[in-house]
């Protein structure tokens, strides 16, 4: 691999971290690509526009936290980039690679001495008054949530055309294995390994005693509807980043998305592990 584009988040890295993976690479005879809207910030890199971007580079290394990787990978599945997170945040499930092993990343990424991990996605589309308002994906979790009001919100789901619950709640997340760590962790829904194909249907908060996580085959739909009896806004929410305001009997449809993440791992990294180091003694 010789070509590798890098997206920081400008908000952790004002450009120094990214000159120095710029220099690291050149000694491994690697050339790093910037987009142009970077690279008037910083003046760091080889800039490029969008599509040249993603056409050239081999792979992407995303310098933030979990937010910023989920962010760039939407658009990187749409290549078939793999991506390689350098972790900048506090958390960092999927920037799995510290600050202090770059120079490492970086040789295994020139010697192809890396392992690569497809993460499914989801596909999320919203339906009005039989009409498409548009599609969207997300890697870890479809939120559909209460808006500004401090009230219970009433929605309906079903699986493959049959009704599952109603719902009076805070909400309800349709996760990915991969999200299974995120908001749906937070709201009681189980752990799944990611490299499993599944998805997960969590209630967020729910008023009633007989409600519980559901999870069912990747393969299936799940429909969320806005019931009639809302008086507050809702919202439907992707990977906790884009918000989109939803109406009564509004339909959420939610399916397996065709593309998939491709995340970089540098050597043999155990789910396990990484999940009772990062969340047993999580600080803020």
């Amino acid at each position: 691999m010789r070509n590798i584009g890098i997206i920081p988040n400008l908000t952790k890295d004002d450009g120094t971290l990214t000159e120095l993976i710029v220099k690291m690479a050149k000694n491994y005879g690697m050339e790093c690509y910037i987009t142009y809207d970077i690279y008037d910030k910083i003046g760091v890199g080889t800039p490029l526009i969008d599509d040249e971007f993603y056409e050239i580079c081999e792979a992407i290394m995303i310098i933030g936290g979990d937010g910023t990787l989920l962010r760039a990978s939407t658009k990187a599945s749409k290549y078939d980039i793999p991506v390689i997170g350098i972790n900048m945040g506090r958390l960092g499930f999927l920037t799995a690679v510290e600050s202090s092993e770059i120079d490492i990343a970086l040789k295994c990424l020139r010697e192809d001495t890396y392992n690569l991990e497809s993460r499914m996605m989801l596909r999320a589309e919203v339906i009005r008054d039989n009409r498409s308002l548009g599609v969207m994906t997300a890697l870890n979790d479809i939120a559909i949530t209460k808006g500004s009001y401090a009230r219970l919100i009433h929605l309906s789901a079903y699986i493959n055309g049959e009704f599952v619950n109603f719902y009076p709640a805070d909400g309800i997340l349709v996760s990915s294995p991969t999200g299974s760590t995120a908001y749906s962790l937070s709201a009681g829904g189980p752990i799944v390994n990611p490299n499993m194909s599944c998805l997960l249907l969590t209630p967020i908060c729910p008023h009633m005693l007989n409600i519980r996580p559901i999870i069912t085959s990747a393969d299936d739909e799940i429909k969320v509807v806005i019931d009639g009896d809302n008086d507050g806004d809702i919202l439907l929410t992707l990977d906790g980043q884009e918000g989109t305001k939803l109406l009564e009997g509004d339909e959420i449809i939610v399916k397996k998305n065709k593309k998939s993440t491709k995340l970089i791992r540098i050597g043999e990294p155990d789910f396990f592990d990484v999940l009772r180091n990062k969340l047993s003694e999580r600080k803020p």
